[in-house]
């Protein structure tokens, strides 16, 4: 006979395993979105002081599409798991164009890694933030 108990505390443990991951994914998320946010500022001050035409024009592409993904992914995540978002601290160490670039694609690929497919709309705005970055970054080599 099985110890009721035992399968009690098995169930309970697995379910405090699940709901600490989806914790952890959901800050992750939320440090996404608020590095979209953030990187805005170091990146219309690159736009603002070059002399470059091409890095002008590239991070002024770049700043649009981090508006629209940053909206985009709120709006899934919030949509998902009537979570509320708040900005944190979360922004990039640099204020070089590929180094920011690569921060994230590098944060978005750690999340990447954790979403299960349940995340569609989620996981949408996460290959459009890769494919984006890695366009920005080639065309980037090039200015």
């Amino acid at each position: 006979m099985v110890n009721s108990n035992k399968i009690k505390n098995i169930v309970s443990e697995s379910i405090r395993k699940v709901l600490k991951e989806e914790n952890e994914n959901n800050n992750k998320i939320i440090d996404l979105i608020s590095f979209l946010h953030n990187a805005q500022l170091p990146l219309r001050e690159i736009h603002w002081n070059t002399r470059n035409n091409a890095l002008h024009l590239i991070t002024d592409e770049t700043i649009k599409d981090l508006f629209e993904w940053e909206d985009t992914l709120a709006e899934a995540f919030i949509s998902d798991t009537k979570i509320s978002v708040k900005i944190n601290s979360t922004k990039p160490n640099s204020n070089e164009f590929s180094s920011i670039l690569k921060e994230l694609i590098n944060l978005t690929n750690s999340i990447k890694t954790s979403m299960n497919e349940s995340d569609n709309g989620i996981c949408a705005v996460i290959d459009d933030i890769l494919e984006g970055c890695n366009k920005y970054l080639y065309r980037g080599e090039f200015k």
